[in-house]
């Protein structure tokens, strides 16, 4: 019995948390009026570790600084995993000029801004860039990048491009190239 290669595992996944700055821009209203108008960053990824895949993830918000001038939020409870299925993305992430995580944000229902996804893979943000979602990067930590790289070497091989073989749009015998035959009725 032949032996594989490369022992398959079960992709990685990481238990991270985020951690979001809100700041306010003060525009003018008209007759003196201003608006104070939230302004969010993302100001820390937090790695809490691998991930428990059979414990549920419970999402937690915590206020960890509070000021006029605004707020740091702790979100926790979120998963970042990897899927053989963006092992091309995860690739294009390794070889380009910055290795990066994205986390997509969004309004809730209560008009109160969240996380609600963790990710590596460019293709998935970009989709929800596309939707409006917002969307923030930030360099990917070592032991992260590590994972990812033997994650992608076990389960993606690059595909190279193929070049179109060119094809024939007259024959050799015919050479007569601006001179249309009449054909028979």
């Amino acid at each position: 019995m032949n032996k594989p290669l490369i022992e398959r595992r079960e992709a990685p996944a990481f238990s991270v948390g985020v951690v979001l700055e809100q700041t306010f821009r003060i525009i003018a209203a008209g007759k003196g009026a201003q608006l104070k108008v939230p302004i969010w960053s993302l100001r820390e990824l937090v790695l809490r570790g691998q991930l428990d895949t059979a414990a549920p993830l419970d999402r937690h918000k915590t206020v960890i600084h509070e000021s006029d001038s605004g707020c740091h939020v702790l979100w926790t409870g979120y998963a970042l995993k990897f899927f053989r299925d963006g092992g091309e993305s995860y690739w294009h992430t390794l070889i380009g000029d910055q290795q990066e995580l994205f986390v997509v944000c969004q309004d809730d229902e209560n008009d109160v801004f969240t996380p609600i996804l963790v990710t590596a893979d460019y293709d998935e943000a970009m989709a929800y860039q596309e939707a409006d979602d917002t969307i923030f990067s930030t360099p990917m930590p070592e032991k992260i990048y590590h994972v990812l790289e033997r994650f992608v070497l076990e389960n993606y091989a690059p595909v190279g491009k193929k070049r179109r073989k060119r094809q024939e749009w007259h024959s050799k015998e015919n050479d007569e190239t601006f001179v249309r035959k009449p054909t028979a009725q």
